[in-house]
């Protein structure tokens, strides 16, 4: 009876996940050099502009290397985050100009775990004592969860952190995926606890823990997706490698989309004191995020 009802809910998944939708693609096979990337952005800066509430400097550097979480890939990941650079090399430099579409044309996948982690760090604008590192990883490609599906060009995910300048202690954690998120209670962890993020097999999402156990479709599922990492060989201290985002860097200050995903991290919204806590009510075939959340969608981050 066990094992069918498993199978139910993998046929199930296969028919009811919107995320699982594929992206067209178009082979071509010639990767473009990074100066003629560079050249089509600088001759058409695009309107980003940095937030009020941004922190930079040696401030910004310090906070996002004390609380960098640590991050861990399943066994057989198909691949890892890379450079921003890398993925705007990949991509037709045509596409990159400005309120366009980047299109992939080069689609070799990393296979290294030295990657760069971006971060942005925003100060509460009412509550100086909060502070919001939003950490990012960029990857070139989504790998297909099931058969044909799911695989799309591109893809962007992140985890924020908030916590207390006067105390320097974690309050809150938000994981993002599959379009959904929701945030983990940290007031009660020891001073010095890392965070710690499992990173889903095909679909990059973020979670606060492991999976081991899932079935041919399920992976596609909003908690079906792989993270079953082989101990510290799959680990990444993302302090290891900072990169602070900013509108100066041609890569950031793109303003069209990255492919299906959509905007780049500093065209999308930075005031997460305003977030609610979790997104997403759909049930285990849907946006779910709020089944693992601990405050529910009524609470906003900026006053836990």
């Amino acid at each position: 009876m066990k094992k069918t009802t498993l199978l139910l809910l993998s046929c199930c998944s296969l028919l009811l996940l919107t995320q699982c939708q594929k992206a067209d693609e178009e082979m071509v096979p010639k990767m473009q050099n990074e100066t003629e990337v560079a050249a089509v952005a600088a001759a058409a800066p695009c309107a980003c502009s940095e937030s009020s509430t941004k922190v930079s400097g040696t401030s910004a550097q310090a906070w996002a290397t004390q609380f960098a979480p640590l991050i861990k890939f399943d066994r057989a990941s198909p691949d890892y985050p890379t450079t921003v650079e890398n993925i705007f090399a990949s991509s037709d430099p045509s596409s990159a100009a400005c309120g366009g579409k980047l299109v992939l044309v080069e689609r070799t996948v990393p296979r290294s775990k030295d990657f760069p982690t971006y971060f942005d760090v925003q100060v509460h604008p009412s509550d100086a004592d909060r502070i919001f590192i939003d950490y990012w990883w960029a990857y070139k490609r989504q790998e297909n969860c099931f058969s044909n599906l799911g695989g799309h060009d591109y893809d962007l995910e992140h985890v924020v952190i908030q916590f207390r300048q006067s105390t320097q202690r974690i309050i809150s954690v938000t994981y993002f995926q599959h379009g959904g998120y929701y945030t983990k209670d940290y007031r009660s962890k020891a001073a010095g606890t890392r965070v710690q993020a499992w990173v889903g097999k095909f679909a990059h999402g973020m979670y606060h823990f492991g999976s081991s156990i899932t079935l041919p479709g399920y992976e596609c599922a909003y908690w079906g997706d792989y993270r079953n990492p082989n101990g510290t060989q799959d680990e990444v201290l993302t302090g290891n490698r900072l990169v602070q985002m900013s509108c100066s860097a041609f890569e950031f200050n793109f303003s069209g989309n990255w492919g299906d995903p959509g905007k780049g991290p500093l065209f999308r919204d930075r005031s997460y004191w305003n977030f609610p806590a979790c997104s997403g009510t759909d049930g285990p075939f849907g946006q779910d995020g709020c089944s693992a959340c601990d405050f529910g969608n009524t609470k906003q981050i900026g006053t836990i």
